[in-house]
């Protein structure tokens, strides 16, 4: 079988969107390389490894045909009072589609990750922050303090592709940049640079981060007693504090999804309010990681069709966000749906559907739970949940597509890579507006 092959691939599995990859597909498989880590070419593989002659739609967990799969969603969605649409991880097409479909039945919007994503946005909302672009990071950043996270674990090329690199614009060279990891970091070797530095750990337990966080603020404020008891380690995270005073360009990174609990915008906003401080004396700036399946894809295509991020209702006729009421884990919890569309249209290991099964509608008299429409990727498991489960294109692989950055600054575009017959999330959307006609609200 002829070899196909394609050079400077942008990847849509974390919010790097690295665009130096190699596909080489041959034989069915589906290979990454050039700067491709191992999670894009785990994926690339899952994805491109699949079958054409596969099936790729069911009903109650049973093959049939496509238009078998449309026909029982159109049924199930035009039936729905309350529908939800979760998941959402598709990319800017992906989303525009759907929330035209959401506009017409009157459906709430929230994404898989939009618990971690709050965090960051309560933080804006209530005193707002100063944050840096990857670019900047790569070419002015001599002082980076990665807080609650390796960075590696989620975004694995992160100090490969902006940090350790061999000519920043700015800096003399890389190697003279400190790199301290705040927390309890699992993974070190791609922090290391290539001539060996390591980078400075500072073992702190995750619940005592948000207290870290606000000793580091007090530090930089100098705003702190005399004398303070704390077993923290007060030597070394004022030694972090005077490096950042000291520091040309400082940057503080963080991944919302890692500072995991109660409340956890709070320890942001010592870290902002930290950065604040900083900016009146020397230059520094935050990096909040994220855009990891779609989110600030998907999350961007809703501020400006909506005014509103996820988690806002359409059900009225107009935007209405609540961060709360709206929540999935909730809606689910209280029986508030009585159809949920999920999509997980990228990476197949992240599904992270809600359990449905137990779950009865108080606005359905159905006595088997509220039913679910999956769209997944190719090489996704079936979905127990999932009334009709139907396989759809994956942006970056076989259909071409548009991805936000981990920085929101740049759109990647995404480029079809193999030839498949399976249906995008858009296409999927428009076939639903088309066959409800006037049975929408």
């Amino acid at each position: 079988m002829a070899t196909a092959s394609l050079t400077d691939i942008a990847c849509p599995f974390c919010g790097l969107a690295c665009d130096d990859l190699s596909l080489n597909e041959s034989s069915g498989t589906l290979t990454a390389s050039g700067g491709a880590c191992s999670r894009a070419q785990s994926v690339f593989q899952k994805i491109g490894s699949v079958r054409s002659d596969a099936a790729s739609s069911w009903i109650d967990g049973k093959p049939v045909t496509l238009e078998q799969a449309m026909t029982k969603a159109i049924e199930l969605i035009a039936s729905a009072q309350a529908p939800l649409f979760g998941g959402l991880a598709t990319d800017v097409l992906g989303m525009r589609g759907l929330m035209e479909l959401a506009d017409r039945t009157g459906a709430i919007l929230d994404h898989m990750n939009s618990e971690s994503k709050l965090r960051n946005l309560r933080t804006v909302q209530d005193a707002g922050w100063i944050t840096t672009t990857l670019s900047e990071v790569r070419n002015r950043a001599d002082v980076i303090v990665c807080f609650g996270t390796d960075v590696s674990s989620r975004f694995p090329r992160f100090f490969e592709r902006c940090v350790w690199v061999e000519k920043p614009m700015f800096l003399e060279d890389s190697e003279h940049r400190q790199v301290i990891l705040i927390g309890e970091p699992k993974n070190l070797a791609s922090a290391i640079s290539p001539k060996g530095q390591q980078p400075e750990v500072i073992a702190i337990a995750q619940d005592r981060l948000a207290e870290a966080a606000a000793l580091m603020r007090g530090l930089v404020a100098g705003s702190l007693p005399n004398k303070i008891k704390t077993d923290l380690p007060f030597e070394a995270l004022q030694s972090v504090a005077e490096r950042l005073q000291a520091a040309h360009y400082g940057v503080i990174v963080w991944a919302a999804a890692d500072l995991d609990w109660s409340h956890a915008e709070l320890t942001i906003q010592a870290l902002t309010a930290m950065i604040g401080t900083l900016n009146n004396t020397t230059r520094c700036a935050g990096m909040p990681l994220g855009g990891s399946d779609g989110d600030f894809s998907s999350d961007a295509v809703m501020l400006w069709q909506s005014g509103y991020p996820f988690r806002t209702s359409l059900a009225s006729g107009t935007s209405q966000y609540d961060p709360v009421m709206h929540s999935t884990e909730r809606i689910v919890a209280e029986g508030e749906t009585d159809c949920v569309l999920w999509v997980a249209g990228l990476d197949p290991d992240r599904i992270q559907v809600p359990n449905l099964r137990a779950v009865t509608s108080r606005h359905s008299a159905s006595a088997k739970g509220c039913p679910m429409i999956a769209l997944t990727s190719a090489g996704a498991d079936l979905v127990s949940e999932a009334a009709v489960q139907i396989t759809v294109a994956t942006p970056g692989v076989d259909t071409h597509g548009y991805l936000f950055r981990a920085d929101k600054v740049v759109t990647l575009p995404l480029r079809k890579a193999i030839q498949r017959s399976y249906p995008t999330v858009a296409e999927i959307a428009q076939h639903i507006l088309v066959g409800l006609g006037d049975k929408a609200c």
